[in-house]
């Protein structure tokens, strides 16, 4: 989508602005799905679109060298301006405070500032839209780390070193130091690292089921088979947890996850995205009670997957038929409940033609094939020896 003069003219006046100080040079500096490298006279970006966006930076030292991506959401209102800087003592972005008559005189001046400013790529803005579409200011406000800061890097603490000078204590010190014996003892030896408080991304836990001695083997083996029991529940506490909350925010849980796999390179954000996969792909009644979700997560994960790197998709997500085995229960379920059910109702027949296409496209793209069953449902041949 590129812009004319007229629509240019309009996204700088009511469109969003960022500024960033004290950035050193040919540093990573990006927004949403653009990146550039810093220059002598980078300020910030201009004509931000209103919405929520993603901000990330990874600061370059005098080698050139780049260091982890840092990053936050924001959700950014028509003619809003956000200002950070950069302590390079630290190493650390804050928030730098404009009082309200410098943000007046930026606004009557700002087209002198305009040199200093990337315009945001507004070509690129639908493909942003399309991965974020369900992602809330509320939900980034339960997801986002106390410090709001998402990072590449863990920031791990050890515990205190603990200083008691009792004889076992000292003996157990100088053993420290001895060549391990076994690969078991020196795993052993390593320091017990912890995340550093404020610092992890909120991800919602996923409680697995509990049940009760009364459960008959065949509801038991059911609930194994049809997590819609433990989605069920997942709702239930959600809900109970957060004001406002929707079962709609599972999604925006899913796509917060991937923005911080795929742009904020956090790989532990890889397994949340994996567990609500599984979750949604594996919960055949819920498709029958929730079918505008499930509608909703079609799309969402057509467009995660269209846009994951080819060798990154063949690295990680298909190890162990991942996608295949979960995409593969997805379908016999939508099938499963539309056939059951008339053309009156709508939703569902919506949902079964969307699945139908989207099963076509996987099969083109990846050449996925879901008319045969995966390996790990083959039946196991026993040879008799006998």
């Amino acid at each position: 989508m590129s812009l004319n003069d007229y629509e240019a003219n309009k996204l700088f006046e009511a469109g969003g602005i960022f500024l960033f100080f004290d950035v050193p040079q040919n540093s990573e500096f990006g927004i949403d799905y653009n990146c550039w490298k810093t220059g002598e006279n980078f300020k910030g970006v201009k004509m931000i679109p209103p919405g929520i966006h993603f901000i990330y930076f990874s600061v370059s030292d005098k080698y050139g060298n780049i260091g982890i991506r840092n990053g936050f959401f924001h959700d950014f209102k028509a003619k809003e301006i956000v200002a950070k800087k950069w302590n390079q003592q630290t190493e650390t972005i804050e928030d730098y405070c404009l009082s309200e008559e410098q943000i007046e005189n930026f606004r009557q001046r700002k087209r002198e500032f305009d040199k200093y400013l990337g315009a945001y790529p507004y070509n690129e803005y639908k493909r942003w839209i399309s991965l974020t579409n369900c992602i809330s200011k509320d939900l980034v406000e339960i997801l986002q780390p106390e410090n709001k800061i998402i990072t590449s890097g863990s920031s791990l603490v050890g515990k205190k070193f603990n200083l008691t000078r009792s004889p076992e204590k000292i003996k157990e010190k100088v053993e420290i130091f001895k060549v391990p014996s076994s690969l078991k003892e020196a795993e052993k030896r390593l320091p017990d690292m912890q995340h550093e408080k404020y610092t992890n991304i909120r991800f919602s836990k996923i409680q697995e089921q509990s049940f009760s001695k009364e459960i008959s083997p065949v509801e038991l083996t059911a609930r194994h088979i049809d997590m819609s029991h433990k989605m069920e529940l997942f709702i239930k506490n959600q809900t109970e947890k957060f004001d406002n909350w929707q079962p709609l925010n599972i999604l925006g849980e899913l796509q917060f996850a991937f923005v911080c796999l795929l742009i904020g390179q956090v790989y532990d954000a890889l397994e949340q995205w994996k567990s609500l996969i599984n979750l949604l792909c594996n919960s055949e009644n819920c498709v029958k009670k929730y079918p505008e979700l499930f509608i909703q997560f079609v799309q969402v994960i057509y467009f995660e997957l269209k846009e994951m790197p080819q060798d990154f998709f063949s690295d990680i997500l298909t190890s162990n038929n991942f996608l295949v085995v979960n995409l593969h229960n997805f379908f016999d379920n939508v099938k499963s409940v539309c056939d059951e059910c008339t053309r009156e109702n709508s939703s569902l027949f919506q949902l079964s033609e969307k699945s139908v296409k989207f099963k076509n496209y996987l099969k083109e793209r990846f050449g996925f094939d879901f008319e045969e069953e995966p390996d790990e449902y083959a039946p196991v041949i026993c040879q008799d020896t006998n």
